[in-house]
């Protein structure tokens, strides 16, 4: 399901949950209004588990679990404990329409390299389409090149989400990501808005803070984080607090510990949870935005560089032949 319909879809039942509809009722609502394909899928597979006897979470997880990943699982299931689903809903509604204005940001910022790849492909092959050379049909070369391209583009596209998703179990995996220029910083406060989030719905909850880190740290979709956060609960259940636990894992910034270890002595670690999930979300969109603005520059950089050879190469099949004439 896309970022967009995720985000509609729990908007929706925020909106009916908040007016205190049964949620029954809210499913066979949303179901009556004919949505899109992947959310009847959804919405039948959280009917058919609530009305086999199953909780909210273990329906989704159960009927639903090749639609929703774990940040879903973790907030519902802290919703359902806590009695304020809507909350849940929200935070997922919120969550997946800033993904959604980041991925349409960055597919934005790309069109215009692409139409100047393309150009540099297309243009200098003109004059061959003229005067075209025996057993040399200009065609074929185009069609090679944009193979090539699309190759490439389609290529690295795979390679990147196949190390995104090896970094949810690997932390060595993670750590060289969150390095990479520009998306490595998208990584980590994406990556931090998700811990963040998770944690303030399970606070809500009441759940203890061992519980709390080890179900926040799977819902970050950070191999790091998840590590350090079972390391973390594991001190807190011998009997460290909680700020100075995650502290010791070296995982977090050090003003994120301090914030954090402030709040618990205060009592409002749950408005801090919450405080620090909307900073890494503006956080992670401006690092999103200063991606989309830089990394078309530079690749700006190589397509005029490429540019520039192919017009060499153009001009050269344009007065080739009539140099060859003068001489």
């Amino acid at each position: 399901m896309k970022h967009r319909d995720k985000a509609s879809l729990y908007r929706e039942l925020a909106k009916l949950t908040e007016a205190d509809f049964h949620l029954d009722r809210s499913l066979s609502l949303l179901i009556g209004q004919k949505p899109s394909p992947e959310k009847r899928v959804y919405l039948e597979g959280m009917k058919r588990g609530l009305e086999a006897g199953q909780g909210i979470a273990e329906s989704i997880t159960k009927n639903n679990g090749v639609l929703v990943g774990g940040l879903e699982s973790s907030l519902i299931e802290a919703g359902e404990r806590s009695g304020k689903m809507a909350v849940s809903f929200n935070h997922l509604a919120r969550y997946f329409a800033a993904m959604d204005g980041a991925a349409r940001q960055a597919r934005g910022a790309l069109i215009y390299p692409l139409i100047l790849v393309h150009m540099a492909i297309l243009l200098p092959e003109l004059p061959a389409f003229i005067s075209p050379e025996e057993n040399n049909h200009p065609l074929r070369r185009i069609v090679i090149a944009l193979v090539v391209l699309w190759l490439l583009i389609l290529g690295g596209s795979a390679a990147w989400r196949w190390l995104s998703n090896r970094a949810v179990e690997s932390a060595s995996v993670d750590r060289w990501l969150n390095r990479v220029p520009f998306m490595g910083a998208v990584r980590r406060h994406w990556a931090l808005a998700r811990f963040t989030q998770v944690s303030h719905a399970c606070l809500l909850a009441a759940m203890s803070m061992s519980e709390t880190l080890r179900i926040a740290g799977r819902a970050a979709q950070s191999a790091v984080i998840r590590q350090a956060s079972e390391d973390a609960s594991e001190k807190i259940v011998a009997g460290q607090r909680f700020a100075e636990s995650m502290a010791e894992t070296g995982a977090f910034t050090t003003e994120f510990i301090h914030s954090i270890a402030t709040a618990e002595e205060t009592g409002r670690l749950d408005e801090e949870m919450a405080r620090w999930t909307a900073a890494e979300t503006m956080l992670a969109n401006e690092a999103i935005e200063r991606a989309s603005q830089w990394l078309p520059k530079i690749g700006y950089v190589f397509v005029v560089g490429f540019v520039a050879y192919r017009i060499i190469t153009m001009m050269q099949g344009i007065y080739a032949p009539l140099l060859r004439m003068t001489q």
